[in-house]
Order: C-alpha cells, then structure tokens, then sequence
C-alpha cells in the first residue's frame, strides 16, 4: 500500500516551510534510494503567474525551497522544466521574482523542448503518444502539483499535471479528439503517469483553488503539504480531503485495476469540501439502452456549457486561440460560442486571464438536480 505524507503550513511565508517539506519528502526520497550525486527534474504547474492572490501555480517559496532542499542534500543538478500554456517557463520563473534566485542556486529552468512519439505499453489505453522527453535525462523526476479545482475534470493534481509534457499545440488536438469523453481522457492521463512514472509527486495545498479552476478560481487555505512516491496514490488521497471521493480519474483508474490504495502519515489534515465548479456532464450509463439520437441529444442537454460574463471580458482573444475546435470567435470585442461545434474541454475557461468564461450547468441540468434531491426526500 502506498504511503501519502502530510505535513502542516500556516502560509509560504511560515518558519516551518523548511522543516515541512522535509517531513514529506524525506521518507519519499529514502525509498527513491536518495538524493545525494543525483541529476533531478522538477515539473511544476506553470499554467501562467498572476500573482500571489492568484493560486494558478506552485508557490514560488515552496519552489524555491524545494531546489535549495535537493541540493542541501546532495543533488549533482537540478532542473525545473516545464511546458506553459503560453509564456515560457523563464518567464514566469522571472514573473515570480525567483530567477535570480534559483540562478544562484544554480537551477536550470526550461521549457519542454525534445519531444518525440512513444510507443505505449500494452496495459495503455493510447498505443502512441508524443511527449516530452527530458525527462529521461534525470535520475529523479518529481511531479509538483497544485491543487486545483478543474472544469472539465474536477481537479487537477499530481497526475493531471503531467498532462504537460504534452506539447502545447498536441494538447488542444487531444481535447479535441476525446470530446466530450472525459473518461477517455483521464485514460490518456492514466497512460502518461505510467510511462513516466515519477519518482516523487509533490502537492501545494497550502492555498488551493476552488470554484472556477484551474486558471480563474478562488483562494482556499487548507494549509497542507503532501508527497508521495506514486502520483495516483497522492490524487486519490489528497481528493479526499478536499471533500472529492468520486473523482473520474481514480475510479478509472480503479476499473483499469491499478493499485488506488493509500495510507496516510504525519500531519494529517481534516477533510475540508471546497467548492467545485459545475460538472462538465452528468453519467447517462444508467443500465439503459438509448437509441444513439436520442443518446446524443441527453448529452448535448446533460453536459455544461461554457458562458461568458461580459462585465469581465477584455476581449483579448485567448479563448479563440485556445480553442481546440474553433468553436468561438470575437464579435465586437466579445467570444460567442457556436454551442453544435463545442467539446465542452473548458480549454477557453482554462486560459482566459480574467476569469470571464465559466462553466454553467444547462436548464435540464438544473431540473435534474432539483428533481433528484426531491425524490431523494420522498426515499428517505
């Protein structure tokens, strides 16, 4: 059974950071087989800083320690190596005001750029992928997540961050080509985990986000650290404490039958729901057979849509380019939405600066609900 550590922090900024970070990965870097002459890359979520107000990213503190930790203990190299949606990976390091820093450290920040197409192991669900490959060159690869709420698949943690080394433009065709399935995508996310199979998982949960994730949620303090040396293990855990116990992802992975199972060590923090942003689609696998119009028509009604809140919008345009199937085009400065061609991917609500695009539950949606929870009354 894989081990999860907890550790507690009031804050980047609490005197504890050091010794928190150690609690958590000194038991993961011993069954690693250690630290000391070891070449290691980092992976954080760079999805793209907008200060520390904003939790898009990993802390840059915990960043910052994290590199002065591993090489405290030996390490030959560290890399911090990542694939942003749309600045470079230098550019947000200097955004958040560590590049001088990590520089003295000597810590080299890059951005993904040898990639090549991999066969897949046969227990995979895709038989080839292009990904990133700088991985390889390291002895020790530590996945570095934040932990976030996500419109398409509830949250995004250690395993969907590895999404990343995907390369940018290969990201929005996969959108596209999985569609509306998202249980084919968190097959992709499962097979990427597997091939590279980091050494360490790493998530900052010390401020979070909920609500409107990943790209434009809220702050929420839970005040943790967590590690572990198998990514799932962590996300099943770590879902769990964010009040999330019916993640697709592991129950995916569950009926793959992966090893799912976990036991927590060390500061154990109390289970705290945030909030989630509305489910991109409700199950339609009742046991019931549907003729395939009228399957179609249940889920073009049952999965959400993205909107838009025009008070916010700036009209930069990110939407449109972000867009997998070019479902969206600026009309006097504001996206409109051709709701027949959307693959409900939420890319356009990943990666609007502002906040201005969120997923809403659809009227039949909402009637759903409401006449569940009324016959759920009625059994009681």
């Amino acid at each position: 059974m894989h081990q999860v550590h907890y550790a507690t922090l009031n804050g980047y900024q609490d005197p504890e950071l050091n010794n928190a970070l150690h609690a958590v990965l000194s038991p993961c870097l011993e069954k690693a087989g250690g630290v000391q002459g070891k070449r290691v890359m980092i992976k954080p979520n760079f999805l793209e800083w907008k200060g520390h107000d904003k939790p898009v990213c990993v802390a840059p503190e915990l960043l910052t320690a994290l590199c002065r930790y591993l090489f405290d203990g030996g390490a030959s190299a560290v890399a911090v190596i990542e694939n942003p949606a749309v600045k470079s990976a230098p550019v947000i390091v200097e955004n958040m005001g560590i590049a001088d820093e990590l520089a003295k450290l000597g810590v080299h920040v890059a951005n993904c750029e040898n990639y090549q197409f991999v066969d897949m192991p046969e227990k995979c669900a895709f038989r080839r992928l292009e990904l990133a490959q700088e991985y390889l060159d390291y002895d020790l690869v530590i996945d570095f997540a934040k932990a976030k709420t996500h419109a398409m698949m509830t949250l995004t943690l250690a395993v969907k961050n590895l999404f990343g080394l995907i390369r940018g433009s290969e990201r929005l065709g996969w959108h596209l080509a999985v569609g509306r399935d998202y249980g084919r995508f968190a097959d992709m996310l499962l097979d990427i985990n597997t091939l590279v199979a980091p050494h360490i998982s790493l998530v900052d949960a010390v401020v979070a986000m909920e609500g409107n994730g990943p790209g434009s949620g809220t702050p929420v303090d839970l005040n943790f650290i967590a590690a572990s040396n198998d990514a799932l293990a962590l996300d099943a855990s770590v879902a769990n404490k964010m009040g999330v116990d019916d993640l697709l992802l592991i129950s995916r992975a569950a009926a793959r039958g992966m090893d799912v199972e976990f036991v927590d060590c060390g500061e154990i923090p109390e289970v705290h729901p945030v909030v989630l942003p509305d489910p991109p689609q409700m199950g339609l696998e009742w046991g019931v057979y549907f003729p395939p119009r009228l399957r179609e028509f249940l889920r073009r009604k049952m999965v959400a849509k993205p909107e838009v809140a025009p008070d916010r919008c700036i009209g930069c345009g990110m939407c449109v380019k972000m867009c997998p199937p070019q479902s969206l085009k600026l009309v006097n400065g504001k996206p409109v939405f051709k709701l027949g061609d959307c693959i409900r991917c939420f890319c356009c609500q990943e990666h609007c600066p502002v906040g201005a695009i969120i997923s809403k539950k659809t009227a039949f949606m909402r009637f759903a609900d409401k006449f569940e929870k009324f016959i759920r009354k009625i059994i009681r």
